[in-house]
C-alpha cells in the first residue's frame, strides 16, 4: 500500500513538474542570415501579412496566418538582421513598434490555439520568456517596449498603437506603420482610444472618471510634455468632458482588463 502511494506521488510530481518546466522555460526563435541594410530593409511583407489576416475591427484570423505563415517568417528572418540605427527618428520608431506588434503575432501563432496570451506563458511570461532576434540582438517583448520604444522614444502615444494581441488593447491595424504615416497615425491611434467609450467612462453624479489600465500601468509616462493623465487626456476629449477630467476633486478607477485573445474566430 506504502509503495503504491509513493508510486502515485510520484507520478504526480513528474507531472507537475512537465508542466512547470513548460510554463517557465524561456523559449528562443533563433534566425541566421546575412545582415540587411538600412536601405533594402523593408515593411512590405508585414504589410502584406496585416491586410491579408486582420479585420477593420483589429482582429487577426490566427488560424488562417498559422496555416499560411510565410510571409510573416520572412519578414521576422528581416527584423532579425536588419540594422535600424542607420534610419531616421521616424522610420526607427515605425521599425520598432512593428517588430513589437509582429512579434506578437508570432508568439500568438507558436502556441495557437489559445484564448489569451496569459495562458500561453503562467504569470504573464509570454511578455518576459518568449525571446526573439531583431536587429541582431534577443529580446523579449518586454525588452522591446520597455527598454527600446519607452526609454528611446519618449512618447505617450506609442501605448495605442503597441498591441498585446488582447480585447482591451489598441486595435491592431491592417497596415504597418512607415515614417511617413506615423506621427498622423499615432494621432489618430490616441485620439480613437480616448473617444471610445469602453475605454474611458465618465462618472458626473460620483465625480468619477473610469480608465483603462493603461493609464495606471504608464502613469509616468504621461507626464512628458503633459502634467500628468488628466492634463493628457483633456487634450484629446471634447471641451466639457476635458473641463471635467481636469477638476480638483475628480478621483480616478480603473476599468477591468479583458485578456480575451484578439480573435476574429
Amino acid at each position: 500500500m506504502k509503495n503504491r502511494i509513493l508510486i502515485i506521488c510520484l507520478l504526480l510530481l513528474s507531472v507537475l513538474s512537465v508542466l512547470f518546466l513548460y510554463h517557465f522555460r524561456v523559449e528562443a526563435d533563433p534566425r541566421v542570415h546575412e545582415p540587411v541594410d538600412a536601405a533594402s530593409f523593408s515593411h512590405d511583407l508585414f504589410d502584406q501579412v496585416l491586410q491579408e489576416h486582420v479585420d477593420k475591427e483589429g482582429r487577426v484570423n490566427y488560424t488562417k496566418l498559422k496555416a499560411n505563415p510565410e510571409k510573416l517568417e520572412r519578414y521576422l528572418d528581416l527584423l532579425a538582421v536588419a540594422n535600424p540605427t542607420e534610419l531616421s527618428y521616424n522610420a526607427q520608431l515605425a521599425f520598432w513598434v512593428n517588430a513589437y506588434n509582429a512579434l506578437v503575432i508570432k508568439g500568438v501563432i507558436d502556441h495557437y490555439p489559445t484564448t489569451s496570451v496569459r495562458k500561453v506563458k503562467w504569470f504573464g511570461g509570454f511578455f518576459y520568456r518568449l525571446k526573439f532576434q531583431v536587429a541582431g540582438k534577443t529580446y523579449t517583448l518586454n525588452e522591446i517596449e520597455h527598454g527600446t520604444i519607452r526609454t528611446e522614444f519618449v512618447d505617450p502615444r506609442v501605448h495605442f498603437i503597441l498591441v498585446c494581441a488582447s480585447s482591451s488593447c489598441p486595435p491592431i491595424e491592417n497596415r504597418a506603420f512607415s515614417a511617413e504615416d506615423i506621427e498622423e497615425r499615432l494621432e489618430t491611434a490616441t485620439f480613437n482610444f480616448i473617444q471610445n467609450p469602453e475605454n474611458i467612462k465618465f462618472d458626473r453624479a460620483k465625480r468619477r472618471v473610469y480608465l483603462s489600465k493603461i493609464f495606471k500601468w504608464y502613469k509616468t509616462d504621461f507626464y512628458e510634455g503633459y502634467d500628468g493623465v488628466a492634463d493628457f487626456l483633456a487634450d484629446y476629449l471634447p471641451p466639457e468632458d476635458a473641463d471635467f477630467v481636469l477638476a480638483s476633486d475628480i478621483k480616478f478607477q480603473y476599468l477591468d482588463y479583458d485578456w480575451t485573445l484578439n480573435d476574429r474566430r
